[in-house]
């Protein structure tokens, strides 16, 4: 199956792009319909967690970790940071990690007694 996206730049909205992606499935010909609504959630998924996962906000780029198992055990943390952040007021994650710096209490608050967010 082929999905072809089309989509234009905020800063350049003149310009169209696109692109193709292609999916394998198991699914029949007979099933068309329940194969592009599983491509298309799959990048919904994508698309609503993309803002969480700013890599500016967390600067991965600086550091270098030698030890795969640091590499690891700081993306699992950050994984589990993710989810317990609060999105819905749709701030973008530096927000977040501004005020928890300058409101540590609010943090360990949220790590302590709130449940992840789904």
């Amino acid at each position: 199956m082929t999905v072809r996206r089309e989509w234009s730049e905020k800063k350049q909205p003149h310009i169209q792009k696109s692109h193709t992606r292609f999916f394998l499935s198991s699914l029949s010909a007979k099933e068309k319909s329940r194969s592009t609504t599983a491509a298309r959630n799959h990048w919904s998924i994508e698309n609503r967690n993309h803002h969480k996962r700013d890599a500016s906000a967390w600067q991965e780029d600086r550091h270098r970790h030698r030890r795969p198992r640091a590499a690891l055990n700081l993306a699992l943390t950050r994984n589990a940071l993710l989810a317990l952040i609060p999105f819905e007021q749709g701030q973008p994650l530096a927000h977040f990690f501004q005020l928890y710096q300058h409101r540590p209490a609010i943090a360990v608050d949220l790590i302590l007694r709130q449940l992840p967010v789904p």
